[in-house]
């Protein structure tokens, strides 16, 4: 068995308890062209005419390799396909098993084109439609036509797409979205199915006190889920919070002002920039701490969660609440807890389910054991290829 997924941006793959990175190809060229460009580029920065100009740079400034993101991952024949969004573009991608790396196939790209998961059954793709306005859709590909058919609209966002084993229906979770004017709140997660045949949709699971997330049908008849508690916000709160974050921030930002100005006259005049190396490095170290977690909008408390399931008695203890739980839901509307602190989860053919809390990757067999397969940091997307 083998198991495909995103880890900090790359796409792995796991295989007899060894984990290999598979690079993307068009990563690697989109960001070596930005260095060539920068590169052809760089005489107008650097030198004593450009400090004299006011537009010198220092090294670690001139270089950018542009935001590039994987989005989403299905198998598809003998590799699997995927999804990359490289700055304000977004496109589908085709690609082997192989850890070397070589071209890849184009399916799809364009600055229209912003795609996060996909499910693909045969010939048809499912996927989650990103939007500029925060909405995001579903849309179906047929293969190889790269014209979408757009499901859902309004102000709502739709994930997690998964298609029932003969391809006739299509599995996701909604939520509702309320804008105000301190930000975006969201409704209770719901579960919803599309009907291919008929190209109807309803409403199959949805309660005011909980999120149900990725829906994935059983061979039972019944439905594995993600099932988390919903907080509730209101507009009052959110306006209460962000006024006092503005009053307690002021200060900062005024500090923050006047460096910059600082900055910039050191630049010009000076020829040196009065930010360093190591204040990057201190960054990018910061965006690795746990209050820098962010994941479904939330700040994820991922050592304090850690401690909480491991005094549960968790083995191999994750980074999401004991709260966030795998269900299998009966038919009948009875649910069993089949997982505790589940960041993402995927049904193999033999029963398996192969899942994520964060920090590994884990295994729960059809008798109910447990066998961690390997250590990874916030997987998801998780495939099975058997």
């Amino acid at each position: 068995m083998k198991i495909l997924y995103i880890s900090e941006g790359q796409l792995c793959l796991l295989e007899n308890g060894k984990t290999a990175v598979l690079p993307s190809y068009r990563i690697q060229q989109y960001q070596q062209t930005l260095r060539q460009i920068a590169e052809s580029k760089e005489w107008k920065t650097t030198g004593r005419g450009a400090q004299f100009m006011g537009v010198a740079q220092a090294a670690h400034e001139q270089a950018d390799e542009g935001r590039a993101s994987i989005g989403g991952l299905a198998p598809y024949e003998d590799g699997f396909l995927y999804t990359l969004r490289l700055d304000s573009s977004g496109a589908l991608y085709r690609r082997d098993l192989s850890p070397e790396m070589h071209p890849e196939g184009h399916i799809v790209s364009g600055n229209d084109v912003h795609l996060g998961r996909i499910a693909v059954s045969g010939g048809k793709l499912a996927a989650e439609l990103l939007h500029q306005n925060g909405q995001q859709h579903l849309g179906i590909y047929r293969l190889p036509n790269t014209w979408c058919t757009e499901l859902t609209d309004g102000e709502s966002r739709e994930s997690a797409p998964c298609w029932s084993a003969d391809g006739r229906e299509l599995y996701f979770s909604t939520c509702g979205i309320a804008r105000s004017a301190r930000g975006v709140l969201y409704s209770p997660v719901s579960v919803m199915v599309y009907r291919d045949d008929t190209g109807q949709a309803e409403t199959l699971l949805e309660d005011p006190k909980l999120n149900y997330r990725s829906p994935r049908p059983a061979p039972d008849g019944g439905l594995y889920l993600i099932r988390e508690p919903y907080k509730a916000p209101t507009e009052d709160d959110a306006s209460l919070l962000g006024a006092l974050k503005d009053v307690v921030l002021f200060p900062w930002r005024i500090v923050k002002a006047i460096f910059g100005f600082l900055n910039i006259f050191s630049v010009m005049f000076g020829g040196q920039s009065l930010r360093s190396n190591k204040q990057h490095g201190d960054v990018k170290q910061k965006q690795r701490s746990e209050k820098e977690i962010f994941f479904e909008e939330n700040l994820l408390h991922a050592a304090q969660n850690q401690r909480e399931n491991e005094l549960a008695g968790d083995d191999a203890p994750g980074i999401l609440p004991r709260s966030r739980v795998l269900i299998r839901r009966a038919a009948d509307g009875t649910e069993e807890v089949l997982a505790h602190a589940v960041l993402d989860y995927c049904p193999a053919k033999d029963g398996t389910l192969v899942y994520s809390n964060g920090a590994h990757i884990l295994a729960r067999r059809p008798d109910g054991t447990t066998e961690d397969l390997a250590k990874a940091h916030m997987a998801q997307c998780l495939a099975v290829i058997e």
